[in-house]
């Protein structure tokens, strides 16, 4: 079974490759300025090429911020293993189904315990926004996994 529980983000493609796009344009703008004039400038002068490049730049270096939006958050189970990522700054988790000792459920948080004693939140429902068919989904297959 496998659960999208959030969709990633795209902010960052878009983003960078706008910021491409203004940086290519104006510098290829400013080369073919330069070319013609001998590459001879007096300044102050045309200002919006050199300042397209930075804007472009800029918007290519702010584009990293959206890198942890970009992730899908997902629960899934393949096989012998339990396979998930809940939360945006985490990588993907994979757990051996055979290693889970018990669910727990406490303020709608998913506790699973493993064998050597540790806890791991699974998800947590109060950071997410889901739809309650689809958290008595998850919460059932996940306490399937106790039986």
């Amino acid at each position: 079974m496998n659960y999208r529980i959030k969709k990633g983000s795209y902010k960052m493609l878009v983003f960078m490759l706008t910021g491409g796009f203004l940086t290519l344009m104006s510098s290829y703008e400013l080369y073919n300025f330069l070319q013609t004039n001998q590459f001879v400038n007096e300044f102050p002068g045309d200002w919006d090429k050199p300042l397209g490049i930075a804007v472009g730049l800029f918007l290519i270096i702010r584009s990293k911020k959206f890198v942890l939006e970009s992730r899908n958050l997902f629960i899934k189970f393949s096989g012998d293993q339990l396979v998930y990522r809940t939360r945006h700054s985490d990588s993907v988790r994979k757990i051996v189904l055979s290693d889970i000792e018990k669910l727990q459920e406490k303020n709608e948080k998913i506790i699973l315990v493993t064998k050597d004693s540790a806890k791991l939140i699974i998800i947590d429902f109060n950071k997410v926004r889901l739809r309650n068919d689809v958290k008595s989904s998850i919460k059932k297959s996940l306490f399937e996994l106790n039986d």
